[in-house]
């Protein structure tokens, strides 16, 4: 593997992980608010998460994506 590809594997791997973190971190939220006894109704709680977990995978897609379209030389 080329130093280029070993960069983006490098970036495309943390930019993943800080964004999956982000998501998590806002389902934490939502169950929080859940569990501080604000009665948000399942249907509702569900379509959320799903809100959630779909936009945070989308912009993942997205930033791959667009990442292909650099040649990327990362010194560590």
């Amino acid at each position: 593997m080329e130093d280029c590809e070993k960069s983006k594997e490098f970036l495309r791997f943390q930019m993943r992980r800080k964004v999956t973190n982000l998501y998590k971190n806002f389902l934490f939220i939502l169950e929080d608010i859940q569990e501080d006894g604000y009665n948000i109704p399942e249907e509702v709680f569900q379509r959320h998460r799903k809100r959630i977990l779909d936009y945070g995978n989308d912009t993942i897609r997205e930033l791959e994506e667009n990442l292909e379209k650099f040649k990327v030389d990362i010194e560590l």
